[in-house]
Parts: structure tokens; sequence; C-alpha cells
């Protein structure tokens, strides 16, 4: 089935030197009412209609912190804003442009006399999205950042706009018509996770996507290696079959080296009938969310999701846990082998395992050691004659002590 997307996402980086750099700047400072009118001032994104660019209303501008930023943080924001421009940051500005039939299928919107919008649900997915971007450019405290919800009568959308105060210490240099300057680009898939999180907030999916690590971490990797597969023949064979056959160089066993790639169909199988033996249920539990979760992020985002050759949300996810399986199940054998081999070893002749040992109980010691043991040796000899010595007098003592008694001499 093809699904329209219920949400677009844009993202585009303005440099320090662009006049619309100083125009967000200004709008920071302007009054509700007076950023409507100056959007394109500041707007770096080309893609709204003229239409689009004339909204009846827009929101307060809020933040991670601020649902709505009050006078004082609003100055705090602007502050942070020219810094920024003076250490020479890029800004960062995103759009969310949503689709007024899905966001009335998600329940989040309504037209007519009593018509609604849940823009708390927006800003929280906007926080979400923004956060997962500043975790993922790796900014930290340097972020700052501001968001408005945008309403129109063609379409509702976000705008953000995010700066680093301390593009030294996160951003790369780089240099474009003989100009340096911070690498501004976000990677691919920063962009990806970003659009990821707006849409599992906003459809309120937190939930159901911790249940899936949850599922995949700790039942079907976790728990079915604690359980072992010690009583299925089948899965046994095919593990030695496999031993057999990887590379006599054990570093090499990980899932993910180049090594391996002809031998993950056989893990991936191993995995399957393992994780089927002992926990069908999380498998299936995990089959169904998967597929569910799928279905709504091509809701959320269109056949964008499984074009350009890319997996799907399921594919992924499925990769994740066989990677993860993989991995656990070559750990065991490499431990298997270990045991195996010292089985191997013991079967040595007894002259060679007392020559073995021999060697491993072999003192290395210097000539001072020698003889510093050579003189313990003989203090202890010289200590256990004396006392010898001393016991033989006193025996000899108590022996005559005794005649003499016996004889009628003692006093």
């Amino acid at each position: 089935m093809s699904y329209k997307a219920g949400i677009v996402m844009r993202t585009k980086f303005i440099s320090p030197g662009d006049k619309r750099f100083n125009g967000a700047i200004r709008y920071l400072d302007k009054e509700q009412s007076k950023r409507i009118n100056n959007l394109d001032k500041y707007y770096g994104i080309e893609f709204m209609s003229e239409a689009e660019k004339t909204p009846k209303r827009i929101s307060a501008l809020f933040n991670g912190y601020q649902d709505y930023l009050d006078a004082a943080h609003l100055v705090d924001l602007k502050d942070k804003f020219e810094l920024a421009k003076e250490r020479e940051s890029p800004m960062w500005q995103t759009v969310f442009s949503f689709d007024h039939e899905y966001l009335k299928e998600i329940g989040l919107y309504s037209q007519g006399e009593h018509g609604f919008l849940d823009e708390s649900a927006i800003r929280q997915a906007t926080i979400g999205a923004m956060n997962k971007l500043v975790e993922d450019m790796g900014f930290g405290s340097s972020a700052a950042w501001g968001a408005a919800i945008h309403f129109d009568t063609d379409n509702i959308h976000v705008h953000t706009m995010l700066v680093t105060t301390d593009p030294e210490g996160t951003l790369d240099r780089m240099t474009y018509r003989n100009q340096s300057m911070y690498r501004a680009k976000i990677p691919p898939k920063a962009t990806r996770a970003m659009k990821s999180k707006f849409g599992s907030v906003i459809m309120d999916r937190d939930a159901s996507l911790s249940r899936i690590s949850y599922l995949m971490r700790h039942e079907l990797v976790k728990t079915s290696m604690s359980i072992g597969y010690s009583n299925n023949l089948k899965i046994i064979q095919g593990v030695t079959r496999l031993m057999n056959q990887l590379p006599d160089d054990r570093r090499l066993w990980k899932y993910g080296n180049n090594a391996m790639i002809d031998f993950r169909p056989q893990l991936d199988a191993l995995s399957r009938e393992i994780m089927n033996q002992n926990n069908p249920s999380a498998l299936q539990e995990l089959d169904s969310l998967l597929d569910e979760q799928s279905t709504l992020f091509q809701k959320t985002f269109g056949e964008a999701t499984v074009q350009e050759g890319r997996p799907s949300y399921k594919q992924q996810q499925l990769s994740n846990l066989y990677k993860n399986m993989g991995n656990a199940l070559l750990t065991e054998m490499k431990k298997s082998m270990s045991r195996d081999e010292w089985m191997a070893k013991s079967a040595f002749t007894p002259e060679e395992v007392k020559a073995y040992l021999e060697e491993k109980r072999a003192p290395v010691l210097g000539k001072k050691a020698l003889n510093d043991f050579k003189k313990a040796i003989d203090d202890s000899h010289q200590e256990f004659l004396s006392k010898c010595a001393y016991e033989r007098e006193e025996w000899r003592k108590a022996t005559m002590r005794k005649r003499e008694l016996e004889h009628g001499r003692g006093y």
C-alpha cells in the first residue's frame, strides 16, 4: 500500500555571513505579532508557497527548557546566537510540515467551530527531534535553539533554528572557495534519526520502541543464549559444521567483519533456530511490533522510507537482531573451541605432561636471587641442627635425673 507522507522534514544550514543569520537574531528580538511579518528575513528553506508564507497565527517561541520563552530566556537565546555568529558557527534551520489529514488520523487536529490542535504533542516531538540532533552532532551544552509553530490555511508546520556556541570544539574545518569555514552538513544518518525521533514521539510510540529494544536485547539474545542449545542435535550439528569452516584466526570471528560475509547466512539460520527453540513467543511479538511500527513510519514519512534502496525499519531492526545474536553465538563458539583445544592437549603422554609442568614450575632466578635462596636454605639448615642438639642435651639431662632418683641419689 502506498502512503502519502504525513510529515515532511527539511533541513538547511545558513552560514554566519548570510544576512538571514542576522535576520534570525533580530527575529528573536521582536514581539510575536511582528515576527509574523518578518519571516522571509530569516527563512533559509524556500519551498513554501506564497500563501504558506502568510500564516494566520504563529506560536510563542519555545525550546527544550520552556514551552513559552519569557523575556529573560529570549534575551539569553539571542545572546547565544550572537556569540555563535561571532565564533563562526553555522545555523541549522529545520521545518517539520504536516498533512492535516495525518494529524486528524492520529488525533492531534480537528477543524470547524470546535477545532483544535494539540500543540503540546507537536512541541514534545520537536524537542525530542532537536535533542536527538544535538546528541548525534555532539553539541552538548553548547547548543542553543528555538522553535515556533506556524498555523497556515494550507498546512501547519514548525520552524526551528539551531547554533553551537563552541564550533571549534564540535565541528571540523573545511576550505570552500578559498575560505576556511566549519563543516556544517548534517550526516544522513543523523538526519534520519532526527526524523525517526520526531515521528515516534508525535505518534506516542516511545513505549513500543522501548519494548522492541527490550525484546531484541534481553529476551531474544541474552535469554536465548543463557538457555543454550545442548538438547538440540540439529543446532549442535550446525554449530559444529560452521566451526570447522570458520577462519583459523579467531580474531576475525565478529559478525561485522568482512571475513564473515560468507558465513552470515549460516549464522542467521542458527540464530533463528535457537530463538525459535528458546523464546518463540518473544520472536512472534517482535515480528508483530515491527510490522506495526513500519506501517506507522510509512504513514508518517511516506514511501521515501523504503525508496532509494534503503532497508525498511523492520529490515534494519532484524538486521541488528541477527548481528547481536550472531556475535553472541560466535563468542560461545570461541569458548567451546578453547575447551576442545585443552582436552586435546590433556591427551599428552605422562612424560610430556611432566616436562610441561616442570617447565612451568622452573624458577627464573638471577645470581643474587640464587645466592639469597642458598643462604636462606643454609640458615634454615643450621637452625634445624641447633634445635636438634638442644633437644638431645635436654633429653640426656632428663635421663640422668631419672636414673639418680631411681638409685636414691636425688635431692
